[in-house]
């Protein structure tokens, strides 16, 4: 165990055993009551080469916190611009730069977050729209919010919610989330219609899920 991370281990009514890596690097263990800790520390360490290669690429996914100095990186419809403060009216974004009025330093990630917010807002509605012809279905509503779990939703009623961090990546990936809410107002569970609707609408949804997968960590303000 000296190579491996502390674990947490969750104990229940289960019968086996099963191991996790957290997104922050966190061993986890879930384990049935009755396992002594010895048998799991042996679990442990027979999966050691597994473990350590999980913590290995996960922890080249943990991105610093942003420091909010000029020239950070910040992404936006997937590409990437670089902080910039000058003299400016509002923020925008032009050649590559994150442009920011320097009134705003103060409470940079604030405004940030607002200026995101507000462009998936515009953004994502008006794709919403657009998809919603092409595809002959009805929705009832649109929010947005920062569900960790979900880049979107479709309730019953065919109300539908997007995570806002959808703003920061490529277009065709936000195309994707819609069709895929938006197919839920015709197909409510999946099943194999309801991914032959995607299908039908955005071919390549499986690279797309690809790259929510292997990029949500980067998707930060």
């Amino acid at each position: 165990m000296s190579n491996l991370p502390k674990p947490k281990i969750i104990r229940s009514m289960r019968r086996t055993m099963s191991l996790h890596v957290s997104s922050q690097g966190e061993l986890i263990v879930k384990a049935p009551f009755f396992i002594p800790e010895k048998l799991i520390l042996n679990f442990l360490k027979q999966k050691e080469d597994w473990i350590l290669k999980a913590l290995q690429k996960v922890g080249s996914r943990i991105v610093k916190q942003k420091t909010y100095q000029a020239g950070e990186e910040f992404l936006f419809l997937g590409d990437v611009y670089k902080l910039h403060f000058g003299g400016f009216k509002e923020i925008n974004i032009s050649n590559g730069l994150l442009n920011v009025p320097d009134f705003m330093m103060f409470r940079i990630k604030k405004e940030l977050t607002s200026w995101y917010i507000s462009q998936a807002k515009k953004l994502i509605t008006d794709r919403v729209d657009y998809v919603c012809k092409q595809m002959n279905s009805k929705y009832a509503s649109i929010r947005f919010s920062d569900t960790s779990s979900k880049w979107g939703s479709c309730s019953p009623d065919n109300s539908l919610q997007f995570n806002w961090r959808l703003i920061m990546t490529p277009l065709t990936v936000i195309n994707y989330v819609v069709v895929h809410e938006l197919a839920h107002t015709i197909e409510k569970n999946h099943s194999r219609r309801f991914w032959k609707i995607v299908d039908l609408h955005t071919p390549a949804y499986k690279q797309h899920r690809k790259w929510l997968d292997l990029n949500k960590h980067l998707l930060s303000v």
